[in-house]
């Protein structure tokens, strides 16, 4: 009995993992949406892949991919997450995972091969890559595969150490990435709209943006709400929603700058801005200060003047607040801790609230009913003498245009005879239609006809005459656009001496107070302006239209 192989049957039994269903599952991927759209790439893994399917009996019962996903992160990767949550939750997992190669799985380098362990030890899932048939099943494939993806990686990196530098330089010659934002048109070498196509990038202002650069300038002015100025703008026939507005208030791009992540420091574009980098700033701290008064205002029709009046002594705008427990509202400078007072009039307070006290400053204003003809008469004298010299202007202009919508209507008949090719046309064409828009632009910028002018002066003088009635009758949105557009440099609290100073006042509304105060004989009537006693008149181009209550 001294035969050897007596002893086989004590060999333990290999109890190795064997998967025995042919049951697998597919996924493909490119890294840009160029790729997908251009290079067939999805088409041509999914083709092989089923193929090498097909001839080794697999079946495959799902697909994943399909689409564009970069691989220098795995599971910022919809599709891919996708795929490897499905292979975690479920109870009948795949023999394998089909990849057309190893780089579409992952270029992640040590995470990918990380988790090809974890499917194939763990979950009993292995990886096939059906551009060569290498596989997990054996210790020699499963290294090639491990191979593969570090070879992904150090790939990917090498491609980071080549085009990153150029990419940075790119940006750091004012250049831009991607699509450029509302209101511009994009044109480059790698443009596919069709007529944006360039050797060069160019990125100019197209009819939307001049509308916006609009909008701007009424952010910027601080007398319309974004509500109003979405409103504004769909009235010109631009159309945009809340969110993509603020997006664009917070966009430096608008202000010609360039923010990237590839570089450490701001870049001026080579594009044309749509507003200054000083109102650029102006409107962030807008935007900064109506955050500030929503979270702290939650009762504005009892505070109208929060963050309009500023500190006489700091120069920090008052901002509203109440004292829950006795159901009273304040304003406060939150610089000078001293100056403080209450919104509206109690019976037990020292004295006058703001609010009253502001009314009161208003009525100082209101203009002698008596005096309103030889008002208005002045009124027509001053805006004859300052626009005179516009008719002159206006009369050119419209020769211009007659003489611009004459050659246009030429060019017509010239085109209509086959005279002249449809390019030459369809480039002259477009120079007249904007030399035409130019002339009627700066035709609607002129001043109001003299036909409308008396009306014009007559309701702004109605108008003029209610002012603290108009502020007390208006809602909360009406007050602040009112004293906005009246003291464009807001309105001073004197906390020691209880009472309200401007230092600028609306041109008309001045020029009208000023004829009012001259003729009622009191000289030194100022009004606590912190400027001359004598009031200079409005500057040229005066329009009663500006005043509008």
């Amino acid at each position: 009995m001294n035969n050897i192989n007596y002893f086989k049957k004590f060999i333990p039994l290999n109890k190795e993992f064997v998967n025995a269903n042919f049951d697998v599952w597919l996924y493909t991927r490119v890294s840009s949406k160029d790729q997908f759209q251009k290079n067939s790439s999805v088409d041509n893994q999914i083709d092989v892949s089923k193929t090498f399917a097909k001839n080794n009996n697999y079946r495959i019962i799902e697909e994943f991919g399909g689409t564009y996903e970069s691989g220098k992160s795995d599971f910022t990767r919809k599709e891919f997450k996708r795929l490897i949550d499905r292979v975690e939750k479920s109870r009948k997992k795949p023999y394998a995972i089909l990849v057309f190669k190893m780089s579409r799985f992952s270029r992640s380098g040590g995470n990918a091969i990380g988790l090809v362990n974890h499917l194939v030890e763990e979950l009993g899932v292995h990886l096939i890559e059906t551009s060569s048939g290498l596989n997990t099943s054996t210790e020699r494939g499963k290294a090639a595969i491990y191979e593969s993806l570090f070879h992904a990686y150090k790939e990917n990196l090498e491609r980071k150490e080549i085009i990153l530098p150029n990419m940075k330089a790119f940006l750091k010659k004012g250049y831009r990435f991607g699509v450029s934002p509302i209101g511009y048109d994009h044109f480059g070498p790698r443009v596919r709209r069709e007529g944006f196509l360039s050797s060069k990038q160019r990125i100019v202002i197209n009819k939307t943006g001049k509308i916006i650069k609009e909008a701007w300038q009424w952010k910027v002015s601080g007398h319309y709400s974004d509500s109003q100025i979405i409103q504004k703008l769909a009235n010109r026939g631009v159309y945009i929603i809340f969110q993509k507005l603020h997006k664009v208030w917070r966009n430096p791009f608008y202000c010609g700058i360039s923010i990237n992540r590839l570089n450490d420091e701001p870049v001026t574009g080579n594009w044309e801005p749509l507003v200054s980098i000083a109102d650029f700033i102006k409107v962030q701290e807008l935007l900064v200060n109506n955050t500030v008064a929503l979270q702290r205002d939650n009762n504005e029709e009892n505070r109208p003047l929060n963050r309009l009046v500023k500190c006489a002594d700091c120069g920090r705008y008052l901002v509203g607040y109440e004292v829950t427990t006795k159901k009273l509202h304040y304003y406060k400078c939150p610089g000078c801790r001293k100056v403080s007072v209450n919104a509206k009039t109690t019976a037990h307070s020292l004295k006058k609230g703001a609010n009253e006290l502001f009314i009161e400053f208003l009525e100082q204003f209101t203009i002698d009913e008596k005096l309103l003809p030889l008002i208005k008469l002045q009124l027509e004298k001053l805006f004859y003498n300052l626009n005179d010299h516009n008719k002159g202007n206006e009369d050119t202009l419209k020769r211009e245009l007659n003489n611009k919508e004459a050659d246009f209507k030429q060019l017509k008949i010239r085109f209509g005879l086959g005279k002249i090719d449809t390019e030459t046309y369809q480039l002259t064409a477009d120079h007249l239609s904007e030399e035409i828009a130019k002339i009627n632009k700066e035709l609607n910028a002129q001043p109001i006809q003299l036909s409308n002018l008396d009306k014009m002066i007559e309701s702004s003088l109605k108008k003029a005459q209610n002012i603290s009635r108009i502020w007390v009758s208006s809602d909360i949105d009406e007050k602040r656009n009112l004293h906005r557009m009246l003291f464009p440099d807001a309105v001073l609290y004197d906390g020691k001496n209880h009472r309200y100073l401007t230092t600028n006042m609306n041109s008309y509304f001045k020029t009208i107070t000023s004829f009012s105060s001259d003729n009622a004989g009191n000289k030194k009537r100022n009004y606590h302006f912190f400027d001359d006693n004598s009031l200079s008149v409005a500057g040229s181009g005066v329009e009663p239209e500006t005043f509008g209550l």
